[in-house]
């Protein structure tokens, strides 16, 4: 057994506790439109779970303009709350081993004591169906958000 096997089954109430309502509202977005932009969350001391968007003030926008705003507004509110764990949301295409690409839903959760995993929902739309939603796979992955990892920013043990 690996320390980050050790690592994930002492965290993964905290990671399920923000992962999953990040894929709940992934999902809804999908179902009413197809599709939806980057937004994240972070699990706050006493399992406060706080979602958050960004803007750019346009009208139209992508996903690549938003996610750095995203990243910028999680790292701010991590330290600023003293979260001990942060998550990104995104729309994406993945290739499961074995299989075709698929659209999925992505949400990489960092934890304020190193570990970072990666979950993955595929998701398909038949022909005059609704949206379907596979199995959630969890790998594990590298932070890109970093909020612990800031100049000036002590990392903490929360959890």
């Amino acid at each position: 057994m690996s320390d980050s096997d050790a690592l994930y089954r002492d965290l993964k109430a905290d990671l399920r506790a923000l992962a999953d309502p990040l894929l709940q509202f992934a999902q809804q977005q999908v179902q009413k439109r197809g599709m939806f932009l980057p937004f994240g969350a972070t699990l706050r001391p006493g399992g406060e779970v706080s979602l958050s968007a960004a803007w750019t003030g346009k009208e139209r926008v992508s996903s690549a303009e938003l996610l750095p705003l995203l990243h910028e507004g999680l790292r701010a509110d991590a330290v600023q709350s003293k979260a001990f764990a942060i998550g990104v949301c995104e729309w994406v295409k993945i290739t499961p081993a074995g299989g075709s690409q698929t659209d999925a839903i992505k949400v990489l959760v960092e934890h304020a004591r190193g570990l970072t995993v990666a979950f993955y929902m595929p998701c398909q739309k038949p022909l005059l169906r609704g949206w379907q939603f596979g199995n959630v796979m969890a790998l594990a992955a590298e932070p890109e958000v970093r909020p612990w990892n800031a100049p000036g920013v002590t990392q903490t043990d929360n959890g």
